[in-house]
């Protein structure tokens, strides 16, 4: 059973956008199955590291559309990806110096945030890039 779950709902109807909050979405699952299993702490790690490696990638390339379309709400857009690497780099450092860091609180975070970020900001985002690219111009990759 999938702690989070992408549907229909969660597509903002950029391509590239929507393939990256896929593998987002694995990511946070991936967590969910270890603690299942058992190994939540040993995976932790891990998957703080590739979620702060990816979503780097991920708002790199939010960014770029950003720019390229002129979008107005690009400076708030860009703190709130500030922010998310900012709590990211932390839960990774305090894992890294044994802290009892607790994979639930760290699923919960994750799921919240990106329920947020999906449904409200990167909705807008995608709407201003689909009017201003045109649906074939936001395919592109």
């Amino acid at each position: 059973m999938a702690f989070v779950t992408w549907n229909d709902s969660c597509k903002v109807g950029v391509n590239i956008i929507d393939d990256q909050h896929k593998t987002l979405f694995e990511a946070v699952n991936t967590l969910f199955d270890a603690m299942n299993a058992g190994h939540g702490r040993e995976k932790l790690g891990e998957i703080l590291t590739f979620l702060g490696n990816y979503t780097h990638d991920h708002f790199r390339t939010e960014e770029e559309l950003m720019r390229k379309t002129s979008y107005p709400a690009s400076a708030d857009h860009k703190r709130i990806h500030d922010d998310l690497l900012h709590k990211v780099q932390e839960l990774v450092a305090k894992q890294a110096s044994g802290s009892n860091l607790l994979s639930l609180e760290v699923l919960k975070f994750l799921k919240d945030w990106l329920a947020h970020h999906i449904s409200q900001e990167d909705k807008r985002l995608a709407e201003h890039i689909l009017k201003t690219l045109g649906p074939q111009g936001a395919s592109a990759r």
